[in-house]
């Protein structure tokens, strides 16, 4: 979304990792989180860590893996989708989980509940 205010950039991305967070705790993988600086840091057991981070001037979100840097903008139909095609936030994250635990991982966010 463009024609997002600074503001309301913030109070996407704040409801997005706090439903993100919920969701992590739901799917029981044995990880670590804290919010940093405005960031979700999830922290694997064995090392990798994953940041969830806004980026306020460019109106995106990016998550950060071991491997790469993914760019992420809000939609108002479909929220965070990312800028390459691969999907959603949701779809992407819980593939990236997948990959670095070797668990099945599917992350259901109750957007309704935020």
């Amino acid at each position: 979304m463009q024609d997002m205010s600074e503001a309301e950039f913030h109070q996407q991305v704040d409801r997005i990792q706090d439903l993100i967070e919920h969701a992590v705790d739901d799917c029981d993988l044995d990880l670590d989180m804290e919010q940093v600086e405005g960031s979700l840091v999830l922290m694997l057991a064995d090392g990798p860590r994953l940041v969830i981070g806004r980026q306020p001037a460019s109106r995106e979100l990016w998550l950060a893996t071991p491997d790469a840097t993914l760019h992420f903008g809000y939609q108002d139909d479909s929220g965070w989708q990312h800028d390459g095609g691969e999907g959603a936030l949701t779809q992407v994250l819980s593939a990236v989980l997948e990959e670095l635990t070797g668990d099945e991982v599917e992350l259901e966010l109750d957007e309704d509940a935020a």
